[in-house]
């Protein structure tokens, strides 16, 4: 099941750099005919790379000298080349390959001697994988189209007993994890644990968050608590090994996992115990980012989860914990 997606996803890269490279030599062809002086430039340039072919192979010893010169050279005609686009009226990219990925160039794999998965296809892995995957509805749902005048401006307890509004208390929280993803992914504490009632912009938040990380290109599997151990119960008590390895593959893989509604997943003596220690303990190995929201107090969750996974939860200096406090704003009446 795994090997058949990935390869599902390989075929389609290649289609889609087949498709690409027929689309820059239908732009080039264009391009030489309304600009033969770029015709030329480029014909000398593929003369310049058959006359250094040969050089090298009747003397070897000419291959450093040789190299810094055509990487002069190519700089030049390079230049030349964006000052014609330019004058013609061209984009000066317009004879560039256009890549979904630049870091990979839709290859779906980096590195030289020794080949990983670019994150790119780490992330088309997930999205496939995972249908439950709750990533739908970040174009209205980030820091961009975070509002503060939503939440009420009456006074709130804060620790130290500060005076201060929900909506400044929210505002300074939207500020923290502005700064958190600006910092991303080296941050020095890797958890976030967001706690309170329902209604007060937990998951608004951690989908600010999500849709900061994917534009920096970075992983992320965003999932509900029950949704998670649903999946991970069923694959672990059916006969395909293979299923469940393709589940606990993305929840290991991705640089962010995010978990939502923690509390609300069934309970199954320490099956869910287990599975979330396990969880957490192996992304804390690993240094990759978890963050988690839960309706339950601190006080709940310890009575709730195992001393081994509130240990993992509570830990400071692995995570921030903020707490969410006020009115519910989706029983407050909209303006």
């Amino acid at each position: 099941m795994k090997d058949k997606l990935l390869n599902e996803i390989l075929r389609e890269y290649d289609a889609y750099r087949l498709e690409q490279r027929e689309d820059l030599k239908l732009r080039e062809v264009e391009v030489h005919s309304a600009v033969p002086e770029l015709a030329q430039l480029h014909q000398s340039l593929v003369t310049s790379f058959a006359e250094k072919a040969r050089a090298l192979i009747v003397n070897p010893e000419l291959k450093n000298t040789e190299e810094a010169i055509d990487e002069k050279r190519l700089l030049e005609l390079k230049e030349k080349e964006t000052a014609l686009l330019i004058k013609n009226g061209y984009p000066e990219n317009y004879l560039t390959p256009r890549y979904r990925c630049p870091v990979c160039q839709d290859t779906g794999y980096v590195g030289d001697l020794v080949k990983e998965k670019c994150n790119c296809l780490v992330q088309r892995l997930v999205d496939s994988s995972y249908s439950f995957s709750e990533l739908s509805g970040l174009d209205k749902e980030n820091f961009d189209s975070f509002d503060s005048n939503v939440f009420p401006n009456i006074p709130i307890a804060v620790k130290g007993g500060a005076q201060i509004t929900q909506r400044e208390y929210m505002e300074q929280l939207r500020t923290l994890l502005w700064d958190y993803q600006e910092a991303y992914p080296d941050n020095p504490r890797k958890n976030l644990l967001f706690t309170g009632k329902t209604g007060l912009g937990k998951t608004f938040l951690l989908n600010c968050l999500a849709k900061s990380i994917l534009d920096k290109g970075h992983t992320v599997l965003k999932i509900t608590s029950y949704n998670l151990f649903e999946h991970l119960f069923k694959s672990a008590f059916r006969n395909s090994s293979e299923d469940s390895l393709l589940v606990k593959d993305g929840i290991f893989e991705v640089n962010t996992l995010i978990i939502d509604d923690l509390g609300t997943e069934t309970r199954r003596n320490n099956f869910t115990a287990e599975e979330l220690f396990n969880i957490l303990n192996e992304r804390y190995l690993q240094r990759k980012h978890t963050f988690l929201s839960t309706n339950l107090s601190l006080t709940d969750l310890r009575e709730y989860y195992s001393d081994r996974v509130t240990s993992r939860l509570f830990d400071i200096q692995n995570t921030i914990i903020l707490q969410f406090q006020g009115q519910d704003i989706r029983l407050r009446p909209k303006r």
